[in-house]
């Protein structure tokens, strides 16, 4: 996609905005956030080409970097990173202990390469998110950001959703859907039910997994109301296959409370959802 940049963005003033990326394994989205006014003034999305390797491609990636439209500097203010892949685990927040976090990790994923593992402490949702990203692009966060503060995209994702979507009388599935990317999140009377993560390439795919978890779940997914967010567009080949087997979905939308300069109104009020909502959540 195009950048979208406000007219008031200022490359003079960044040490008074907060920066946002989320980094893929062959993508990344930045975002900044005018800090006094909590306003968005800027947002893009780029990829950037893989490695054969399992290393993650630091140069391929540092490259597309210099090349984003939105200025990524040392100078912003504030700086939030959040991680997006499938290599993360859920544990209940009462069975978690720290020196366990290997463990944990291998129960959902097997890891390939040098890496580093985080996790972040989701008190609404009584649960951890454990999570992994390569060795070399933690290496490099610590050397260009140090200060930044690293969380994961589903982490986000719980956080805003329990927010937003809430309710004690009604099942809710969300569907977050980005760059060959679902996740799966059911709300169940308000609480946290279900997450997952699943990589797609077609969009039958994104079909079959999503009925998937609906058939695991025991839900019917002609009843139970469904949101979509994300970057999916309205009247894509996406939308409309899901709209034949899921009759009562919805695309979602942004928190009221997020406020987007006028440079950035023209975006649909379901894309970018994590994105918008990363700084509350770190």
């Amino acid at each position: 996609m195009q950048a979208q940049i406000d007219k008031s963005f200022d490359l003079k003033q960044l040490n008074k905005y907060s920066l946002g990326l989320k980094i893929g394994g062959d993508f990344f989205s930045a975002n900044v956030l005018k800090v006094k006014s909590n306003t968005h003034l800027a947002v893009t999305e780029q990829k950037f080409s893989t490695s054969r390797s399992d290393e993650f491609p630091t140069s391929n990636f540092v490259d597309a970097l210099k090349s984003c439209p939105v200025k990524v500097s040392k100078k912003y203010g504030e700086v939030s990173i959040a991680i997006a892949n499938k290599l993360f685990s859920v544990v209940p927040k009462a069975l978690f202990s720290e020196k366990n976090l290997e463990y944990y990790i291998s129960l959902n994923t097997q890891p390939e390469g040098e890496f580093d593992i985080k996790y972040q402490v989701i008190d609404d949702a009584g649960v951890v998110i454990c999570f992994i990203l390569s060795k070399k692009l933690n290496d490099w966060i610590n050397k260009v950001f140090p200060n930044a503060k690293i969380t994961h995209e589903i982490s986000v994702l719980i956080q805003s959703v329990l927010r937003d979507f809430h309710s004690l009388s009604e099942d809710r599935l969300l569907l977050n859907i980005s760059n060959n990317y679902l996740d799966v999140i059911q709300l169940k009377k308000g609480k946290l039910n279900f997450v997952n993560s699943f990589l797609y390439n077609s969009k039958e795919d994104l079909l079959y997994y999503t009925l998937y978890a609906c058939e695991q779940l025991g839900i019917d997914p002609h009843e139970i109301e469904t949101f979509m967010l994300g970057e999916i567009q309205k009247g894509s080949e996406e939308h409309l296959l899901l709209f034949q087997y899921i009759k009562n979905i919805h695309f979602g939308s942004r928190n009221k409370n997020i406020k987007l300069a006028s440079g950035l109104n023209g975006l649909p009020n379901h894309y970018f959802y994590s994105l918008f909502n990363q700084h509350l959540c770190v």
